[in-house]
């Protein structure tokens, strides 16, 4: 009989976790689909990398990643808020490189590229840029995103996003974020690379 209690604890704790997971997630898509929508006169789309990303970061490279949030902290000041803890929390949260489980909205400005159809124009004799933009005139170059990080208290997001449309036309950010009722206002941006 108590087997039989235990086991039922364990399922019950191993179902409320998951749902708690399952919230994060949709939480996550949510806030990832507000920030990636966008609107092009063409009816176009950004590419969006399959893999979450943060920057060129080395995130194994703890002095790198130091300097980054020193650099952060000295930029962004967001009004009666200490950007510290949701700092920690996103870096965190963005250690280590997870699958996107958003799912693409070309209507909405952008396609997930779960299929690698689009990372073959960057592989040896793949044509690059050119080649992209001949077969996919409407594909507006390739975005890679973050986990965002979110304080639910203050409704605060920190996420990064960069976006790399040619060669030399790419910049990424970290932006701030106001996520309240299903909306996402901006609130600040720095910027962390450009080409």
């Amino acid at each position: 009989m108590k087997r039989i209690a235990v086991l039922l604890a364990l399922l019950v704790m191993g179902s409320c976790l998951s749902m708690a997971e399952d919230v994060k997630i949709n939480k996550d898509n949510e806030i990832l689909a507000l920030a990636l929508m966008r609107s092009y006169q063409d009816g176009g789309y950004t590419i969006v990398a399959p893999e979450t990303r943060l920057s060129h970061l080395d995130l194994k490279d703890t002095k790198e990643i130091q300097q980054t949030r020193n650099y952060i902290l000295d930029n962004i000041e967001v009004e009666g808020y200490d950007l510290n803890k949701l700092l920690d929390h996103f870096f965190e949260r963005n250690a280590l490189s997870v699958r996107l489980s958003i799912k693409s909205s070309p209507e909405n400005g952008y396609l997930v590229d779960y299929d690698r159809m689009y990372e073959k124009y960057f592989e040896k004799n793949g044509g690059g840029w050119e080649q992209w933009y001949k077969e996919h005139p409407k594909a507006h170059g390739w975005t890679t995103v973050s986990l965002p990080a979110y304080d639910p208290e203050s409704k605060i997001v920190l996420l990064y996003m960069g976006t790399q449309s040619h060669w030399l036309m790419g910049s990424g950010f970290l932006i701030v974020f106001k996520y309240d009722q299903g909306t996402l206002k901006e609130l600040k941006r720095l910027m962390l690379w450009i080409s």
